[in-house]
């Protein structure tokens, strides 16, 4: 890492003190492949939300907790950044940059220096560190430092963040606001490649038919139906106890 990105020694002297259910954990437990299925269950994750979860894991990573995509050299020495064009890993980095930096208000709270927060996306679900810890500014969590940019690599902290990220894309007005059998999974895995998708019902951009088609191989490679597409998104989260409770 080049000498103007250098980590304090504080903070890694801050992230050495995180439990494991935080950094400790994302470095021990995505060592192996974790059973994500028990993981959604643990977290009252709808059912039928999870082939969409193993959809967006396959796209994003393939499962791989430890993967991302972004600069290589801003990202924790253990984690596997994919080969990508430099065009695309700087894409990603400044779009996770562009999100700490709409909040930095908040996240100036946490121990976490931005450094820390804009290597791009990471984790099994591919997401970006300050869009995936919204939930958390203003907490006495974030301020202690015990929740951080890197839990996005930890199994079971990514996939509430994942499921909290869900949550707030089906309740914008942008989904709400659709015809209810607009309202599909295919809407959402538009959503999750950008928000302003989700109404590009008849996928004329670019970027939409970009996920229908990654979304199809995803389920041709799971074995999944290619009309779990078109089902509708449970809106009723019955069992689903929320993020801060199950990652306090």
């Amino acid at each position: 890492m080049s000498g103007d990105l250098e980590i304090p020694g504080w903070a890694w002297a801050a992230l050495g003190g995180v439990t494991l259910g935080g950094l400790l954990g994302a470095m021990v437990i995505s060592a192996r492949r974790p059973a994500w299925e028990i993981l959604l269950r643990r977290a009252g994750a709808p059912r039928e939300l999870w082939p969409f979860a193993a959809i967006q894991r396959y796209t994003e990573s393939r499962g791989n907790p430890k993967a991302g995509l972004g600069r290589p050299e801003l990202f924790p020495a253990w984690a596997e950044p994919r080969n990508a064009s430099r065009a695309q890993q700087l894409n990603e980095a400044d779009a996770a940059a562009s999100a700490y930096d709409r909040n930095a208000e908040a996240y100036a709270e946490s121990p976490y220096p931005r450094q820390m927060w804009v290597f791009g996306s990471g984790g099994a679900y591919g997401l970006l560190p300050a869009n995936a810890l919204a939930p958390w500014q203003d907490t006495d969590a974030l301020r202690r430092g015990k929740v951080t940019p890197y839990d996005v690599f930890n199994p079971w902290r990514s996939t509430v963040f994942f499921l909290e990220y869900v949550r707030r894309l089906i309740g914008k007005s942008s989904f709400t606001s659709l015809p209810e059998r607009s309202r599909t999974f295919m809407a959402l895995k538009r959503g999750m490649a950008s928000p302003a998708l989700v109404s590009d019902v008849n996928e004329q951009k670019t970027r939409s038919q970009t996920s229908r088609k990654n979304a199809t191989k995803a389920l041709k490679s799971l074995g999944l139906r290619e009309d779990y597409l078109d089902q509708p998104v449970p809106l009723d989260w019955p069992n689903y106890r929320g993020g801060l409770e199950l990652v306090p």
